[in-house]
């Protein structure tokens, strides 16, 4: 008997065509042969023309294959649930809405952390800790210490930029950045989130 090795992804995007093949939802790794038959079995056929997401298993992927070939061995190394997204159409990019969400977005994440920190530098009296570190060390007394001020508002701009490493082509370190863990972390929740509902979807249509 043959082995075959299956992957199946978490989430796979399906444009325009209605049928779902096993090449449109998993890896396949044995027999060249064998995964050529293997990739063109139908599994599912979108029932709807709107776009929308559906539910499929690694069982009902070994299942479809068993019924064309009950002669492979399959070892499933992916996801047991796969999201199936329809599109009905390849959505086209709005530049100009594109550049309006950046624009947006940017402007509320600046304005909300500017307040930010200048409430905590007003909770933590920072300006009097700088105006005492001026009369400290330099011996005068002065409202604007601006020696202290300006390498500190310095210090602190290159040090979000050096935290984030998001803000240029150039990059410190090609680990991903604290924002593109987040946002995985969340792609990750919503597509928790949808496979639950859809398995309770299908559980009540029983």
């Amino acid at each position: 008997m043959d082995h075959i090795y299956l992957k199946a992804v978490k989430k796979a995007t399906i444009i325009s065509k209605k049928v779902v093949f096993v090449e449109d939802v998993a890896e396949l790794q044995g027999s060249i042969v064998l995964i050529e038959e293997i990739k063109k079995i139908k599994l599912f056929t979108i029932p709807e023309d709107t776009s929308k997401n559906y539910l499929i298993s690694v069982m009902d992927i070994i299942e479809a294959i068993h019924k064309k070939n009950n002669q492979v061995i399959i070892h499933s190394l992916g996801e047991k649930d796969t999201i199936i997204s329809y599109k009905k159409n390849q959505e086209k990019e709005k530049k100009l809405l594109t550049l309006f969400k950046i624009g947006f977005v940017g402007a509320v994440l600046i304005t909300g952390s500017a307040v930010a920190i200048m409430a905590f530098h007003t909770d933590t009296q920072l300006p009097k800790v700088f105006t005492e570190f001026y009369d400290m060390f330099l011996g005068s007394n002065s409202l604007q210490p601006y020696l202290i001020e300006i390498p500190y508002s310095i210090g602190l701009a290159v040090g979000i930029s050096v935290f984030f490493n998001h803000f240029s082509k150039i990059k410190f370190t090609n680990d991903p950045t604290p924002i593109e863990v987040e946002l995985k972390l969340y792609e990750n929740q919503v597509d928790d989130s949808i496979i639950e509902t859809l398995k309770e979807e299908k559980e009540g249509e029983k």
